[in-house]
């Protein structure tokens, strides 16, 4: 159960259409952080479009996007996101060996080039708060500088959310436990 309720119990006008423009825009509705972030309507309005770009618009396919999402829910043990990104990122391609082992903490077997480049540049600045000299170039060798500045925000929007879902103990969708041990 939730800290906080998922929506404030009262919209106003502004909040009213900020969740029609969330809803009728590609997440098809408002659930999560963004429904959090209704108690804030400028962050809100911010955030949302933010992470319209950076799930929806960022030169990184679905697959990478979502390789870099679930491997921040696992790290934050974001119950949430992982709850919700883990079934997209196995619809998007990834392996489901892959997706366990990241929710485990395992380092994951990849079929990919670029899915192993991906993963070890986020679980370094995770981890450590810096990425070895060897996984930035090989980000920039694959992405250019553009991969580089859209990885690390997608990671910081997912870190982001991770932390208010935390906060508040926003339980997932289907009621899952995906990280026992938080309980």
């Amino acid at each position: 159960m939730s800290r906080i309720a998922e929506f404030p119990e009262i919209l106003d006008d502004r909040q009213k259409e900020l969740a029609e423009r969330i809803a009728s825009g590609p997440r098809g509705r408002v659930r999560g952080p963004l429904a959090l972030w209704l108690y804030s309507p400028d962050l809100c309005e911010r955030a949302q479009h933010l992470g319209e770009f950076l799930r929806f618009g960022t030169s990184f396919d679905k697959r990478l996007s979502e390789l870099t999402i679930i491997t921040c829910a696992a790290h934050f043990r974001c119950e949430y996101e992982w709850a919700v990104h883990a079934p997209i990122a196995e619809k998007a391609g990834l392996s489901p060996d892959a997706i366990a082992a990241i929710k485990s903490g395992d380092d994951p077997q990849f079929a990919e080039h670029d899915e192993q480049v991906v993963y070890r540049a986020t679980r370094e600045l995770l981890s450590g708060n810096r990425m070895s000299q060897s996984a930035f170039d090989a980000v920039i060798e694959l992405f250019g500088e553009r991969g580089i500045v859209e990885l690390t925000a997608i990671m910081g929007y997912y870190a982001l959310g991770a932390f208010l879902l935390n906060a508040t103990e926003m339980t997932p969708p289907d009621g899952s436990h995906p990280f026992p041990d938080n309980v």
